[in-house]
């Protein structure tokens, strides 16, 4: 829902400098931070690209000991590329130690792993987006082929581990990379002409035994003093972008970039601005604004605030020259109860030559798909009762959906027949805001709290506020979905302690 309140890293800095001739500039990809004392701050470069068949293997960092994703032997995890009607094929290897020094939620980790495709519309059975029974403990590989629908949208998606008591620490760490669904061009044109930037937002833990670091580290993002919202904890992460603490992005004056961006926070909100400018959004949570809507292309906002998990896919402006700004996010108060969510700057735009895009250009006149839906039968949704409530409720002891906490042995919840629209309501009876994902589908969400929004928007990830509840109308048509799968609040360490349930598609 777009708001109108308008990784860990390891100690070294891998650098790689590329000369380009014809712009006359330097492009610096830096996986990690710069060292604490340092002033480097590193162009913002795109991650690795992979297509199928490709391997990725969870490792722990040799020098600080926690978990990373490994792609061609670098601590890079790539950006996987695929379009509609293609397989994902992929071996994820389990290279990590069977003694970990990392403590998860039920104590030492185990370091069981494996990958959830988050977004896409598949099959959630093997060999496909199955977190419940495809597992691998170290020494372990698993082998997925995830089909994607020669009617999937195209957009920004992204995967990361999903095994249960343990998915919180991995995210934490830095174990998740975007996944991009060709073909966003044939629902806008004019980004076949524009520079395309991936950013990964992933926590930066603060090192609570190194006060000067953090202290370094809070004020090279410049971390807000300031009270943030109702909670009274302090910060203890800060946000990084493609594992740079900082970085600067190159653009031209007037110059039209496509950036897309995913929130792989286990637990940080970025409400996102870009100083002085308005975000051109064309998509959100991987799917086109136009999907549903031909002539509902783009949505103008000063600021947009993504959830841990979410995506925004959005155009931006080179600033004028000598105009300072910077891409940040804003505070977000997530209650009482909640984390700290501080405003930071996340990186810095500096002027820069033109770019050639990096997106492949169209190779067929292939229309888009759209996947119009009735406004009577919306309408007939939204004001029936709804089919299933979900209620989030927490105490000292644990997180619970529908005062049950999860279990991998618990039967579904509830079971619903693939072929219609569903009327869901959340409830939110805490005092934190949780975001509320679904594993599978898409869902529009069209009322807050009782009151119907102005923009309804189709996401996989919303936020359910503090003593509130939303209203969503479920798409459970697809033919594809069958078998059991999850829905769940997206603060990883609220999933890990029972915040989850599983839902029958048949």
């Amino acid at each position: 829902m777009i708001s109108y309140r308008i990784s860990n890293l390891s100690r070294s800095l891998v650098i790689c400098l590329l000369c380009h001739a014809m712009l006359g500039c330097v492009t610096v990809v830096a996986q990690v931070g710069a060292a604490p004392g340092t002033n480097i701050s590193p162009l913002l470069s795109n991650p690795p690209v992979a297509r199928s068949p490709l391997v990725l293997t969870a490792i722990n960092d040799p020098l600080s000991g926690r978990g990373a994703f490994s792609f061609k032997g670098l601590e890079d995890p790539p950006v996987i590329r695929a379009s509609p009607g293609e397989d994902i094929r992929l071996t994820y290897v389990n290279a990590m130690s069977t003694d970990s020094h990392e403590t998860c939620i039920d104590g030492p980790c185990m370091n069981m792993t494996n990958l959830h495709f988050h977004g896409l519309h598949v099959s959630p059975e093997a060999p496909q987006d199955d977190v419940l029974t495809m597992m691998a403990m170290p020494g372990q590989s698993l082998q997925y082929v995830v089909n994607i629908p020669s009617d999937a949208p195209p957009g920004l998606y992204w995967y990361h581990p999903h095994p249960h008591g343990e998915s919180y620490q991995q995210d934490l760490d830095g174990m998740s990379g975007a996944i991009v669904i060709e073909g966003i061009e044939r629902y806008v044109p004019e980004l076949q002409h524009m520079r395309e930037r991936i950013l990964v937002l992933r926590n930066h833990v603060l090192d609570k035994s190194n006060p000067a670091a953090a202290t370094e580290l809070t004020q090279r993002v410049d971390l807000s003093t300031n009270a943030c919202g109702t909670s009274t904890e302090a910060p203890e992460s800060v946000l990084t972008v493609n594992g740079a603490v900082r970085p600067q992005i190159p653009i031209s004056p007037g110059e039209l970039q496509f950036w897309r961006i995913v929130n792989a926070s286990p637990d940080l909100y970025a409400d996102l601005q870009v100083d002085g400018e308005q975000l051109e959004i064309v998509a959100l949570d991987g799917m086109p604004l136009a999907f549903h809507n031909p002539a509902h292309r783009i949505e103008f906002a000063s600021h947009i605030l993504v959830p841990p998990a979410g995506r925004v896919e959005a155009i931006v402006v080179g600033p004028k020259l000598g105009v300072r700004v910077s891409l940040r996010t804003l505070c977000f108060d997530t209650g009482t109860d909640g984390d700290p969510n501080p405003a930071m700057v996340l990186a810095d735009l500096i002027n820069g030559a033109p770019s050639p895009k990096l997106q492949a250009p169209l190779t067929d006149a292939k229309p888009p798909v759209y996947k119009p839906l009735s406004p009577d039968l919306i309408a007939h949704v939204e004001n029936d009762s709804p089919d299933f409530v979900v209620d989030f409720t927490e105490d000292k002891q644990g997180f619970y959906i529908n005062g049950r906490k999860f279990s991998s042995s618990d039967p579904p919840m509830t079971t619903v027949s693939i072929g219609a629209l569903h009327h869901w309501r959340v409830k939110n009876d805490t005092h934190e805001v949780h975001p509320f994902h679904i594993h599978q589908v898409h869902f529009l969400i069209y009322a807050q709290n009782g009151v119907r929004l102005e923009r309804p928007e189709w996401l996989d990830t919303v936020n359910v506020p503090v003593e509130g509840n939303v209203d969503l109308v479920m798409d459970f048509t697809d033919p594809i979905i069958r078998g059991v799968s999850l829905f769940h609040c997206h603060l990883l360490s609220h999933e890990d302690k029972g915040m989850m349930a599983k839902i029958l598609f048949k």
